[in-house]
């Protein structure tokens, strides 16, 4: 394999960067451990591995198998460390999550319909998300999530249905989340992506979501 190895060296690089990749965007927080279609590869990889080893494949055989098993092994090493690395980073920043029992709660909160969603007690350093750019979110509704715990894109992405609909209930609009999508939006806006409401809120057009002293643009 160290042939192999000299001859498709910079496929190898491409292949395991191609891994890196997929174990980055692929890693959702979870602790690593591999899945059933891991054992399964691990299997075949073996078996490939057994056949070429004791020499029962030879020749233009011998060499597309063992030409597959070094890529394999490559794109998989890179997939483990693009899964670590990703974890790493996770592991590092700020929990989206805060305790609720930290926040006061809200009048009537135990017959509000779903689950409150998980706040926090002030924004991050950074500083609060203008949530004003979610179509649907206007000042008021900005200043009422805020005082759920409510400060960034990243938390309204990661309601739950649950939360939508204790969100929902709270703000007096069952329904409204689901159809103007607030969850969608803020996935896209915590991204770095913009959605043509945003667009248009950054530029002034939108009345509802500038501060009150912001005069509009032409």
């Amino acid at each position: 394999m160290l042939y192999l190895t000299s001859q498709f060296v910079w496929f190898l690089a491409a292949a395991f960067a191609l891994g890196l990749v997929m174990g980055w965007i692929g890693q959702d927080g979870s602790p690593l451990r591999p899945g059933r279609g891991a054992g399964w590869l691990a299997a075949l990889w073996a078996v490939g591995a057994g056949l070429t080893w004791l020499q029962l494949l030879n020749g233009v055989a011998a060499v597309w198998v063992e030409t597959a098993l070094l890529f394999t092994a490559v794109y998989v090493a890179g997939c483990v460390v693009g899964a670590l690395l990703s974890g790493a980073r996770a592991s590092t920043e700020p929990p989206i999550e805060s305790t609720v029992a930290t926040l006061p709660p809200v009048p009537g909160e135990a017959d509000i319909p779903g689950q409150r969603p998980a706040g926090l007690v002030a924004a991050r350093e950074a500083g609060p998300d203008d949530l004003k750019l979610i179509r649907g979110i206007g000042r008021q509704n900005e200043d009422r999530l805020q005082a759920l715990g409510i400060w960034h894109f990243t938390q309204i992405a990661a309601w739950t249905p649950a939360n939508v609909e204790w969100v929902g209930s709270y703000l007096a609009f069952p329904g409204r989340i689901e159809r103007e999508d607030w969850v969608g939006q803020a996935k896209t806006l915590a991204e770095g992506g913009e959605t043509e409401f945003a667009v248009r809120a950054r530029a002034g057009l939108v009345e509802s979501s500038r501060d009150e002293d912001e005069p509009a643009k032409a």
